[in-house]
C-alpha cells in the first residue's frame, strides 16, 4: 500500500529545484576546472610581440609569448588574464568561455593621458594647465641609491640639484626649482610627503617606497600651496596596496665606493724644494762657513726629520678610505576590494669615503586603506625611522692645507694632537683630530598621515576629506672632546649635549566636487587647514673634567658647566579654493586663490592672498586639426599659459618682535649682575616676500608617441624681499629685516622622450632634459638722488647681476721683465704692483692705477644651461642604461690655486711658477709671503663638465623560469656611478662649487638583487 504524504505539486517543485541545483553544480565545476588558453599577442600594426608576460590576475601563475607572439596558459573560466610588456599599456582579458585569444596591445607612450598628483587630488595630464613634471620612477631602479637626491639629479627639467660634497648620508646638496629668486631668504622648495609637509633630509626617505614624484614649477600649479610655494613644490607619494594576494618583494644592494677627482697637492719633496727656494729668495742673513744655509732656521724639526728620512704625508689619502654602502628593503602588499595594505622595512648602513663618516637608516612604513562603508574610507600612511649620524670625519679643509712634511700619527700609532710644530692651531692642529671625539647623534622620527574620505551618495561627485598629519622628531646629540683631541687637551675635556624635540601637526578639511556633464568636466576643491610646529631644545656645555673615562656621561663632574634652553612655536592657517574646468577635452581653465596666515610675521601683515589663473588648449582634439595632414605627424599637441603669485615665508619665528640680549657684568662689590640691551627692533609691518610669474609652454607627441616632450618658458618678478637693512647702531643693533628689494628670474626648459627602436627583441629609449635660467637683482633698497636703484657693493649685490657673483680684481697675466705695459722693467709709480713675476691686474677704468674701482663681476655663478640624457637599451631579458649629466657656463674661484700667504705653513696645489727663464702668464713667481698677489685676487676658472654619472646593466629571469620557481620576478643588476668626468677644472670637483675643501667625490660599484614572491 502506497502512501503519499505530500501533494503532487510538491514533487514537481522538488524536481525543478534539484534540476536547477544540478545545473549550478555543473557550472561551478566548469568554472573551477582548468583549461588551456592559447592565442597570440600583437601590436596595433599586427606585428607579433615577443616576451609579453601573461599572468593570471591575483596569482603567481604566468607565461610568456614566443617569437611568433604565441602563448598558452592553464586557466579557469572565472580567471582574468593580464598582459604586460615594456612600452605598452597593460591589458586585462576575462577568460570566460574562450579557449583562444587574439590580443592587441597599444603603446604606452602617451604622456598626455597619464594621471598625475597635483596637490589635494589628481588630474589627467591632458587636463593640466600648469608646469608639472613627473619623475619616471623607473629611474629609481635604473640608478639604485640610498638617497633619492642622486636619482633626482638631472631627471626633471627645471629641478636643479648641485652636489656640494661627499657625505655618508648624501645631504651635501642644494636643491632649487628654476633657480634662486630670493637674496637672503630660504630658497628651498616645499616638499609634500603623502599630503603633508616634510621638513627633513632626503636621506630619511626610503627610495623603494616612492610610487610617484611630481614637481610643481610654475605659479599656477604651486599656488595651491600659497605662501610656501614661491620656490616650487615637490610632491612625493608612497606606494599603496592593491587588490590581490600577498606580494612579497626584496630589493638589496652592496656598493663599494672610492674617492676620485682628488687634485694633486705638493708632495714632501716638492714642498721642501719650493719652501727652501722661497726662503732663499727672502733671506736677509749672509751665509757664513758656520751657517752656510741660514734660511734653514725657518724649517721645523718635524719637517727636517721627514725630509731627511724621505717621508711625505698625503693628507687627503690619509683622511679617506674605501667606502661601503648596503641597503636591504622588504615590502609586503596586497588586499581585497575593501582592504589594502603596503608594508616596507628598510635598512641602510653607509660607511663614507671619509674616515669615521657613517650614516645608518632604519625605516618602517605602514600604508593602509580600509573601506568602512560604501561611502566612507579610512587610510593611513605612516613612517617610523631611526637615523644615526655618529662620529666626526676629518677636517678636509685642514687636510688639503696641511703641509706634507707633517705627521698624522705618533710612534705608537695614536693621532697626534699637533701634526707639526707651530704656535697657531690654525696650522698645527691635526686634520684627523675630530676622529677621536666621542660622538653620538641619533634621531627618531614618526611621520603619520591619516585621512577619512567621505563621498556623498545623495550628491554625485561631492566628497569630503579630513586629512591629518603628525610629525614627531627627537634628536639626542652627545659629544665629548677628550684629552686625545686638540680642543680637549687645552680645556681638560669639553662636553656638549643637546636634546631637541619637534612636534608638528596639521589638519586639513578638503571639500571636492568632480563631475562630467556631457562635454563639460568640472573639478572644484575647497580647503581649510591649520598647522602648528613646536621645537624645544635643551643643551649643556661642560669643561675641565678630572679624566676622560666617562666621556659624555659625566656632566656632574665638570669644573664649569653652562646650559641653554629654547622654545619656538609657529602657526599657519590657510584657506584655498581651486576650480578646474574642461570643455570637450579641448579648452581648459584653472583658477586658484589661497589665503595664508603665518604667526612669525608682523601684526599688520600676518595674512596674504595668492591668486593664480591658467588656461590650456588641446589643439590636437580640434576637428579641423584631426582632419589636417599634420595630425598624422604631430599626434598630440597642447598649449598652456599661466599667471600667479606665490609667497615666501622664510623667516625665523619672532623675527618681527623686539628682542633683548643679556650683557653680564660685575657690580662695585664684585657681584654678578645681568644687564640687557636691545639687539633686535620690532618689525610690525614685515610680511610676505611675493613672486609673480608667467609660464607658457606646450606638450607634444609625434608619430603616435614615438617622440614626446614638453617645453616651458617662464618670467618671474619677486618683490618685497626679506632683506636686512643697515641702521645706525645707536638703536642697539645695526640691522633690521624689512620688505625691500626686487629680483627678476626668467628661463626655459624642455624634455624630449624618444622611443628610437621598438622591435621583437630590441628596444632603445632616450630622454633628454635641458634647463636654462637667469636671475637678476633689480632693487636692494638703496637709491641715488634721482630715486634710481643702486648697488650694495658691501653686500656684493649689483643691479642687473645675479644674486651671487664673483666680484674681484681681474687677473690679467703676470708682469714680465720686459712687459708691453711696463717696457722699463722697473716698478712703475703709476702701477704700484708692476714687479716682474707678480700678478697683473686689469686696469678696467683706464686711469693708470689699480683701485677698488677696477673690481669687476667675473663670469657667472649660475650655469648657462644644465643638460642630461638617459639612454636605455633592452635586448630580450637584458637591459643597459647609462646617464650623462652636464653643466656649462659657471665660473668659480679655485682656492687651491691661491698663493701660500703664510710662509709655507700650508700646502698648495702642485703647479709651475713664473721664473725669468720660464716667463709664463698663468701663475706668479714663488714667494714666501704671497706678496706676488698683494690684492689677493682669486683665480677663476670654468667648471664646465660632462659626467658619465650612471651605468646599469640588469638581467631579468624569464617569466617561464620565475613561474617554475614560484616567483613573480627575479632581477640581478650591476651599477657604476661617476665612471668618468670630462672637465678642464683642476680643483676638487667641478660640481663642488664653493666647497673645494670638502670630502672628495666618489665612484661607486654596485651589485644588487630584486626578488618578487
Amino acid at each position: 500500500m502506497k502512501y503519499n504524504y505530500f501533494p503532487r505539486s510538491f514533487y514537481k517543485r522538488l524536481k525543478l529545484v534539484l534540476s536547477v541545483f544540478a545545473i549550478l553544480l555543473l557550472s561551478a565545476a566548469t568554472a573551477v576546472a582548468q583549461k588551456k588558453i592559447s592565442g597570440t599577442v600583437a601590436d596595433v600594426n599586427k606585428e607579433p610581440l615577443i616576451g609579453v608576460t601573461v599572468h593570471i590576475k591575483g596569482s603567481m601563475k604566468a607565461s610568456v609569448s614566443n617569437s611568433d607572439g604565441a602563448f598558452s596558459i592553464e586557466a579557469k573560466t572565472s580567471d582574468t588574464l593580464v598582459f604586460t610588456y615594456i612600452g605598452f599599456m597593460a591589458k586585462e582579458v576575462a577568460v570566460g568561455n574562450n579557449t583562444r585569444l587574439s590580443v592587441i596591445m597599444e603603446t604606452n607612450s602617451s604622456k598626455l593621458n597619464e594621471v598625475v598628483v597635483v596637490g589635494y587630488g589628481t588630474q589627467r595630464k591632458s587636463d593640466l594647465t600648469g608646469a608639472v613634471a613627473s619623475l619616471n620612477t623607473k629611474v629609481l631602479e635604473e640608478r639604485p641609491t640610498t638617497n633619492i637626491v642622486s636619482a633626482l639629479q638631472g631627471s626633471v627639467p627645471g629641478l636643479n640639484i648641485a652636489i656640494t660634497g661627499s657625505g655618508a648620508d648624501g645631504s651635501n646638496s642644494v636643491t632649487r626649482i628654476r633657480g634662486t629668486k630670493s637674496i637672503t631668504a630660504d630658497a628651498r622648495p616645499l616638499i609634500i610627503l603623502d599630503g603633508i609637509p616634510f621638513d627633513g633630509a632626503f636621506a630619511e626617505i626610503n627610495p623603494n617606497d616612492i610610487q610617484s614624484l611630481e614637481v610643481l614649477k610654475d605659479a599656477s600649479s604651486a599656488a595651491i600651496y600659497g605662501a610656501r610655494g614661491a620656490n616650487g613644490v615637490i610632491l612625493i607619494t608612497t606606494k599603496k596596496g592593491t587588490e590581490g594576494k600577498l606580494t612579497v618583494a626584496y630589493d638589496g644592494f652592496v656598493s663599494f665606493d672610492k674617492a676620485i677627482n682628488i687634485p694633486k697637492m705638493m708632495d714632501g719633496e716638492t714642498f721642501w724644494n719650493t719652501k727652501v727656494e722661497a726662503l732663499k729668495a727672502a733671506n736677509t742673513i749672509t751665509p757664513t762657513p758656520d751657517n752656510p744655509e741660514p734660511w734653514l732656521g725657518a724649517i721645523t724639526p718635524t719637517e727636517q726629520r721627514m725630509h731627511d728620512e724621505g717621508l711625505s704625508t698625503d693628507w687627503v689619502k690619509v683622511a679617506t678610505q674605501n667606502g661601503l654602502k648596503q641597503q636591504h628593503n622588504f615590502s609586503f602588499s596586497g588586499g581585497n576590494k575593501t582592504t589594502k595594505y603596503f608594508v616596507s622595512i628598510n635598512h641602510a648602513d653607509i660607511k663614507g669615503v671619509a674616515l669615521n663618516d657613517k650614516f645608518g637608516r632604519d625605516n618602517l612604513r605602514f600604508n593602509f586603506a580600509q573601506e568602512l562603508t560604501s561611502w566612507m574610507k579610512f587610510s593611513t600612511n605612516t613612517q617610523v625611522g631611526r637615523y644615526a649620524r655618529d662620529g666626526w670625519p676629518p677636517d678636509f679643509g685642514r687636510a688639503f692645507r696641511m703641509v706634507p712634511l707633517a705627521e698624522p700619527y705618533d710612534e705608537n700609532g695614536n693621532i697626534r694632537l699637533s701634526a707639526w710644530e707651530d704656535a697657531s692651531v690654525a696650522f698645527a692642529k691635526n686634520p684627523l683630530s675630530a676622529i677621536n671625539e666621542k660622538n653620538s647623534d641619533k634621531t627618531t622620527k614618526l611621520i603619520s598621515n591619516n585621512a577619512l574620505d567621505i563621498t556623498f551618495p545623495f550628491v554625485p561627485g561631492l566628497s569630503y576629506k579630513l586629512n591629518t598629519g603628525y610629525t614627531f622628531q627627537a634628536n639626542n646629540y652627545k659629544n665629548y672632546q677628550g684629552r686625545d683631541t686638540y680642543e680637549g687637551s687645552q680645556a681638560n675635556g669639553v662636553l656638549n649635549t643637546s636634546n631637541t624635540e619637534t612636534n608638528d601637526w596639521i589638519i586639513e578639511n578638503i571639500l571636492s566636487y568632480n563631475r562630467e556633464f556631457g562635454k563639460h568636466r568640472l573639478f572644484l576643491t575647497g580647503l581649510y587647514s591649520a598647522q602648528s610646529r613646536v621645537v624645544e631644545n635643551n643643551s649643556i656645555t661642560g669643561r675641565d673634567f678630572p679624566n676622560d673615562v666617562m666621556y659624555y656621561y659625566q656632566a656632574s663632574k665638570a669644573g664649569t658647566l653652562s646650559s641653554t634652553a629654547s622654545y619656538t612655536k609657529v602657526n599657519h592657517e590657510s584657506q584655498m579654493f581651486r576650480a578646474n574646468y574642461s570643455f570637450d577635452g579641448r579648452y581648459l581653465l584653472t583658477a586658484t586663490a589661497r589665503r595664508d596666515g603665518y604667526s612669525a610675521f608682523g601684526d599688520n601683515t600676518k595674512y596674504g592672498v595668492f591668486p593664480s589663473l591658467a588656461a590650456g588648449w588641446n589643439i590636437s582634439n580640434e576637428a579641423f586639426y584631426r582632419q589636417s595632414g599634420l595630425a598624422n605627424i604631430l599626434t598630440n599637441f597642447k598649449y598652456r599659459v599661466s599667471w600667479g603669485k606665490n609667497g615666501n615665508e622664510a623667516v625665523n619665528a619672532y623675527v618681527t618682535l623686539p628682542n633683548l640680549s643679556t650683557f653680564n657684568y660685575l657690580s662695585d662689590d664684585h657681584k654678578a649682575m645681568y644687564g640687557f640691551y636691545p639687539s633686535r627692533l620690532a618689525s610690525p609691518n614685515l610680511g610676505w616676500e611675493t613672486t609673480a610669474s608667467v609660464n607658457t609652454g606646450f606638450d607634444f607627441e609625434l608619430w603616435q608617441g614615438r617622440v614626446s616632450g614638453t617645453f616651458d618658458a617662464f618670467w618671474a618678478n619677486t618683490t618685497d624681499l626679506l632683506l636686512s637693512r643697515t641702521i645706525p647702531s645707536i638703536n642697539g643693533t645695526n640691522s633690521v629685516t624689512e620688505n625691500i628689494g626686487k629680483t627678476y628670474n626668467s628661463g626655459y626648459e624642455f624634455q624630449i622622450n624618444v622611443n628610437a627602436i621598438r622591435s621583437k627583441d630590441f628596444s632603445w629609449t632616450a630622454t633628454l632634459n635641458y634647463s636654462h635660467y637667469n636671475t637678476k637683482i633689480k632693487d636692494v633698497g638703496l637709491y641715488d638722488e634721482n630715486g634710481k636703484p643702486v648697488d650694495d657693493v658691501g653686500s656684493r649685490w649689483f643691479i642687473g647681476q645675479p644674486i651671487d657673483v664673483n666680484y674681484d680684481y681681474v687677473f690679467d697675466g703676470i708682469w714680465q721683465i720686459i712687459d708691453k705695459d711696463n717696457p722699463t722693467g722697473q716698478q712703475d709709480p703709476n702701477y704700484r704692483y708692476s714687479i716682474p713675476g707678480n700678478v697683473k691686474y686689469k686696469d678696467v677704468d683706464g686711469k693708470d692705477d689699480i683701485t677698488t674701482a677696477d673690481r669687476q663681476v667675473i663670469g657667472r655663478t649660475i650655469p648657462d644651461f644644465t643638460a642630461s640624457i638617459i639612454n636605455t637599451f633592452s635586448y630580450k631579458d637584458f637591459t643597459l642604461s647609462f646617464f650623462l649629466n652636464g653643466m656649462k657656463g659657471v665660473t668659480a674661484r679655485n682656492v687651491l690655486l691661491e698663493e701660500n700667504d703664510m710662509s709655507y705653513r700650508q700646502n698648495v696645489l702642485d703647479k709651475v711658477f713664473w721664473t725669468p727663464g720660464n716667463p709664463i702668464n698663468t701663475y706668479p713667481k714663488n714667494d714666501l709671503n704671497g706678496s706676488v698677489n698683494p690684492l689677493k685676487s682669486g683665480y677663476y676658472r670654468k667648471t664646465d663638465f660632462i659626467r658619465l654619472q650612471d651605468i646599469t646593466l640588469s638581467y631579468k629571469l624569464p617569466a617561464k623560469l620565475t613561474s617554475q620557481l614560484h616567483l613573480q620576478r627575479l632581477n640581478v643588476y650591476a651599477n657604476v656611478k661617476n665612471l668618468a668626468t670630462w672637465t678642464s677644472w683642476t680643483g676638487l670637483d667641478p660640481e663642488f662649487i664653493g666647497n673645494q675643501l670638502a670630502a672628495p667625490q666618489t665612484r661607486s660599484f654596485i651589485i644588487g638583487l630584486r626578488i618578487g614572491l
